[in-house]
């Protein structure tokens, strides 16, 4: 009697551990959640760097759940192989918060956010505003070093009022093409870029209203 009433115990709590989330997965050495309220958690087991997967074009692994997420979040270190496509399509996502995700591999970023049409928050880190994370002046996990291809990264984000960003470098960048396209409500950007392998830069500050 005990070891039924334990595995009905065991199987009611299975069952609403099941339904606390919208889904829930593995890419590469990470795990992904979405929870109940939209919120994406990428994480590892451990606290070494863990690989993401890779995905071929508009499949990543939570591409079926595009219209629940509303936050991403990197719990713990992360290291992309590419984020085209990523999270392209999450009509509901609000807020994108990068630290832990290291994107020094990372040579397409094409189509990242396209249609994140509810997007106004893309931070470093959550205790941070967004004018603090813009004076940090280097970072060591979101790098563009390699990237060749941010075509249409931010199209048709149109609740993005600001974008800020520190040392962004985009030397083997050759597809800039569409990157802000659609994005009626960017008033200003403040970016700071090095546009060279020798770490010179160019700084714009721009009122694009």
């Amino acid at each position: 009697m005990k070891r039924i009433i334990s595995f009905i115990m065991v199987t009611l709590l299975t069952v609403v551990s099941a339904l606390a989330n919208i889904a829930e997965g593995v890419s590469g050495d990470c795990n992904w959640v979405i929870d109940n309220d939209g919120n994406l958690t990428i994480s590892s087991e451990s606290d070494d760097i863990a690989d993401l997967g890779t995905w071929v074009g508009d499949s990543a692994p939570w591409s079926n759940y595009r219209d629940s997420i509303t936050t991403v979040v990197f719990s713990s270190p992360v290291n992309a192989k590419t984020c085209a496509y990523m999270f392209k399509g999450c009509s509901k996502l609000n807020a994108v918060y990068l630290d832990n995700f290291y994107t020094n591999e990372v040579i397409d970023m094409s189509f990242m956010f396209a249609g994140c049409t509810s997007l106004e928050i893309i931070e470093f880190d959550m205790a941070m505003s967004v004018e603090d994370a813009m004076l940090t002046q280097s970072r060591d996990n979101f790098l563009t070093g390699n990237v060749t291809n941010m075509a249409s990264m931010f199209e048709g984000c149109k609740s993005l009022h600001s974008f800020y960003l520190q040392n962004l470098d985009i030397h083997n960048v050759t597809n800039f093409s569409d990157m802000f396209a659609g994005c009626s409500s960017l008033e200003n950007m403040n970016l700071t870029v090095n546009n060279n392998a020798n770490g010179s830069s160019l700084t714009a500050n721009n009122d694009i209203k």
